[in-house]
């Protein structure tokens, strides 16, 4: 998935998880007003729509609400904070822990040709710990490769990172895991 779609897809569940959360403030409101409702009922109401254990069954259109949705949200103001401020805190990838960053910025930083195969392996044991959770199959794979694809344009050293990022932005390569450690291997391409 490109970054223009993944921006997207993105967007769209920060917009479906906001639409939820009202959902969800709503279905309290209800509850609240349901309760109120109940209580506020009429002794006339309880002997007309009386049932067996004591509860009133007033009929749907008789009902009143004490008061409406939008006031409900103006007493719990607080509620519009925590929606608009947990919006855009969906992490839509993995950080990759610390130690392990640091790990492999030391060995690339030592010598990246000659640690290149360390730092392959390093990257995918952290991948593999990293996606655990997720069921075997596709999607695990790509999220693993992606995050190796990720992780090896993050530590490649400045002279190699800029030749891989020139030719990215030519799109004379894409940002493919073995097409930047063959860039960095036989480095055919030229920026």
């Amino acid at each position: 998935m490109d970054d223009a779609a993944q921006a997207f897809l993105k967007q769209k569940i920060m917009d479906n998880i906001h639409k939820y959360f009202y959902l969800i403030v709503y279905t309290a409101y209800i509850r609240q007003a349901a309760t109120l409702c109940k209580d506020m009922a009429s002794e006339e109401d309880k002997k007309n729509f009386a049932l067996t254990g004591g509860k009133v069954s007033t009929p749907a259109d008789q009902l009143k609400l004490p008061k409406t949705f939008v006031q409900f949200m103006e007493e719990h103001a607080n509620l519009r904070t925590v929606v608009e401020e947990g919006k855009g805190k969906l992490q839509w990838e993995r950080d990759i822990p610390a130690d392990a960053l640091a790990n492999l910025e030391a060995l690339a930083a030592k010598d990246f040709k000659g640690s290149l195969g360390q730092i392959i392996h390093d990257i995918y044991q952290t991948a593999h710990g990293l996606f655990r959770d997720l069921p075997p199959g596709d999607h695990k794979k790509r999220a693993k490769y992606r995050f190796a694809s990720k992780t090896l344009m993050r530590i490649l050293p400045a002279d190699l990172k800029a030749e891989v990022e020139g030719l990215i932005d030519k799109e004379a390569m894409t940002m493919d895991l073995y097409e930047i450690l063959g860039q960095c291997t036989w480095g055919k391409n030229k920026a």
